[in-house]
């Protein structure tokens, strides 16, 4: 049994307990957050021993083998060292963080305390995601991918008027690019690796990017990928060769069906995520077994892709002049 402490009690934890209860293997232990209203709720529903307003309470609990933090992205970096620091396994929301220093510093720190630190990322670890890495080759030499993630924010209209949430607070980090141009960095550089050119060209809104399109040039390919949570449209997916495609009519965090079609109109679906309504769980299957086996080599391996994403984001958010300091 995994035993689980939760800093944060936003939208992404019921999620990411309602998943783990169907992996199954996971205890909730304690749960911090400065919203008592939300952490009483919580604990009434899922059982938690406790609850606290101090996040040092759960990351110093004895009885605590794993934190997942699932906090506004500003403050993943320290909490995460800190947990570290007392000994724990980390499972850390997306983004990992907004720097490629503060990543390599969680990473490494993990290393040395051998403790796994998990990059919470969907696409990464579903079975149709790698069945499109297999496919790759059939499209011949690729030529374009063309991603949008475009998703109307409920807290968007609150920022109109000034009202301004963690999702569009520059000082907890936030913007369409940390929210959700992540998903399409880890996407594509999951499949094709360092792009030699990145830059990102954001609508700007208060100081914060409400949307915004990133180009990577690959040399041989391109790639656009657009992000927005000031607007919506067709979720898309698009990865064109010469001989072929592949494509999904949802976003690049979920991936639950896609189609590859050749050149002669010719094509195949794909449905091979196990509960396929549910993105998350493929990313704790692998993490609860990486904990059980105590694979430190293997989360490892999965930290190289996690600093290639962020060296990427990093290289994006300096391109349009972004700085959260």
């Amino acid at each position: 049994m995994i035993k689980v402490g939760i800093i944060g009690s936003g939208f992404i934890v019921p999620i990411f307990i309602e998943t783990t209860k169907l992996v199954k293997g996971f205890k909730y232990v304690g749960i911090a957050s400065p919203d008592e209203g939300q952490l009483k709720a919580m604990k009434e529903k899922y059982g938690f021993s406790y609850y606290s307003l101090n996040n040092d309470d759960v990351l110093s609990d004895p009885d605590i083998d794993v934190i997942y933090i699932g906090v506004p992205n500003g403050l993943h970096y320290e909490i995460a060292k800190k947990a570290l620091e007392n000994d724990k396994h980390v499972i850390l929301e997306k983004p990992f963080t907004s720097s490629y220093r503060q990543a390599k510093t969680l990473i490494d720190l993990a290393k040395k305390k051998g403790k796994i630190i998990f990059d919470a990322v969907t696409m990464l670890h579903m079975p149709n995601y790698e069945k499109m890495r297999e496919l790759l080759e059939k499209l011949g030499s690729i030529k374009m991918v063309d991603i949008d993630f475009s998703q109307y924010s409920s807290r968007y209209d609150k920022f109109k008027k000034g009202i301004v949430l963690p999702a569009f607070d520059k000082k907890l980090a936030g913007g369409a690019l940390m929210d959700l141009g992540i998903y399409n960095i880890n996407f594509v550089t999951g499949l094709f690796g360092m792009p030699k050119n990145v830059n990102y060209f954001p609508n700007m809104m208060k100081g914060v990017d409400t949307s915004g399109v990133l180009v990577m040039d690959y040399g041989k390919f391109k790639v656009s990928a657009i992000c927005a949570k000031d607007c919506r449209a067709p979720l898309n997916v698009c990865i064109q060769g010469d001989k072929g495609l592949l494509r999904s009519d949802e976003a690049s965090s979920v991936i639950s069906r896609f189609e590859y079609v050749d050149n002669d109109g010719n094509s195949k679906e794909f449905k091979l995520n196990k509960h396929g309504e549910i993105p998350h769980y493929h990313e704790y299957v692998v993490f609860k077994d990486l904990f059980n086996r105590m694979d430190l080599d293997k989360a490892q391996e999965f930290n190289k892709q996690t600093l290639l994403s962020i060296k990427v984001l990093e290289k994006a958010l300096k391109s349009a002049n972004i700085d959260f300091s």
